[in-house]
């Protein structure tokens, strides 16, 4: 009777062991693709650029020399489409540089803020020749 407990208990630990390296490489498994992923998508998270190559190369061609840059810029200095105006004495503004993403086909979500409220907005814009920005508000709003 004890050799039958024995080897239940050693196939028992046997099956553990199985298990354990079976999803040491499930685990394993994941992770690389979760790193894969990550390094994918990590450039664009942080730049907030979701621009494809043939939109960078599209934007350089219509004129623009650093279109990233150029368009952040572009868009501060129009803060007259920022559909929701300031609260206590604060000027409505694009000033989070950083927190503008521009996405592919000619759109960007940017926040505006006045120091008290932000504000959501939905743009698009067009490049025409020599590099001249237009923008479209398509949505925005106040909010949290």
């Amino acid at each position: 009777m004890s050799k039958r407990i024995w080897l239940a208990g050693v196939a028992l630990i046997l099956a553990s062991m199985a298990g354990n390296v079976y999803l040491a490489s499930r685990m394993s498994r994941a992770e690389a693709r979760a790193k894969r992923a990550e390094a994918r998508s990590i450039e664009p998270v942080h730049q907030r650029v979701l621009l494809t190559d043939i939109d960078l190369l599209d934007l350089k061609a219509a004129g623009l020399t650093d279109p990233v840059n150029q368009l952040r810029s572009d868009l501060g200095a129009h803060p007259d489409l920022i559909p929701v105006g300031g609260v206590f004495g604060g000027t409505m503004g694009f000033y989070d540089r950083d927190g503008i993403v521009l996405l592919p086909g000619g759109y960007v979500y940017a926040p505006a803020d006045d120091g008290h409220i932000v504000a959501h907005t939905v743009l698009r814009y067009d490049v025409k020749p020599g590099g001249k920005i237009e923008w479209k508000l398509l949505d925005g709003h106040a909010g949290e």
